[in-house]
């Protein structure tokens, strides 16, 4: 199958990369037509539009910041929809809102085609090493036939419902548990700080506990207040925030650790830290 990626970042190059490894051939599209260059050399072609891009391939893939960037690139004039085969399908693995993984699903039904809502899980290493994990709602026959492409770059496939916005809130979930990980990771070390007690028994401790590899990871990370080394940026992570709270408040149920959190992200981000890594936000705690 020919298959076309939409969305260039980190993540999304990562993927795409993983994607034509696997044998599958790639046309591409990015804003910024630059970000396409290792792909090409890898043997893909670059499309004008994401309508040029869609137009190509049985399936599109799309890795895009925000809620905004999606519903653009997906309906403007030469957007995906504007090109996507009759029957076609769409995988969006950006991290958006349930609302909107609805909306998009209720689109592409609409127009005769398929939208799967697939946001993938996993920092950039992961992503290159092709080992993310990924949430994926939608017809369940179209999420069969794509499931050797999605293997490509996550192999961890979590089946969870036909609504769209049912994979949106696992991924929301599943990052959820990431952010307050870290956050009591911070606030553990913080306290250690101010007590006197030795970080490095606390560091031990946390390391015991948490026996997830990316969690330990941060143990180190905000022990050491590595946040130039960056992950995923403090705004992107005030954004996914906003959106736990967001789907959270549409079931009647207030995430008051969540909103503590993204005080603390407001405040990161007060003192220019946009750009550092989302992690960065621990140090609210040390003052």
């Amino acid at each position: 199958m020919t298959i076309a990626f939409i969305g260039l970042g980190k993540m999304g190059a990562a993927m795409a990369a993983n994607i034509t490894r696997a044998g599958h051939p790639l046309v591409v599209w990015n804003r910024s037509p630059d970000k396409a260059a290792p792909l090409l050399d890898l043997g893909a072609r670059l499309a004008k539009t994401p309508a040029a891009a869609a137009a190509e391939a049985d399936i599109v893939i799309s890795s895009l910041a925000d809620d905004g960037a999606v519903k653009t690139i997906v309906s403007e004039p030469d957007g995906v929809l504007a090109g996507l085969r009759p029957g076609g399908i769409h995988i969006g693995t950006s991290t958006i809102s349930p609302t909107l993984s609805d909306e998009l699903g209720r689109m592409h039904a609409a127009a005769g085609r398929c939208y799967i809502a697939g946001p993938v899980v996993g920092r950039v290493t992961a992503a290159e090493a092709a080992q993310l994990v990924t949430f994926v709602a939608g017809d369940a026959e179209r999420i069969e036939a794509s499931r050797s492409v999605i293997s490509a770059y996550a192999p961890r496939i979590f089946v969870v419902g036909e609504r769209p916005g049912q994979a949106s809130i696992a991924k929301l979930i599943a990052n959820f548990l990431g952010v307050s990980g870290i956050d009591l990771i911070g606030q553990s070390l913080a306290w250690a700080e101010k007590s006197g007690l030795p970080t490095a028994l606390v560091a031990q401790m946390l390391s015991g506990f948490f026996a997830n590899p990316a969690t330990r990871e941060y143990v180190t990370k905000i022990g050491e207040h590595d946040f130039d080394t960056v992950g995923f940026t403090a705004s992107g992570g005030l954004k996914d925030v906003e959106l736990m709270i967001a789907a959270a408040q549409e079931v009647k149920l207030r995430l008051s650790s969540a909103e503590a959190v993204r005080t603390k992200l407001e405040a990161s981000i007060g003192r220019g830290w946009k750009n550092k890594d989302w992690s960065c936000f621990t140090d609210i705690d040390r003052g």
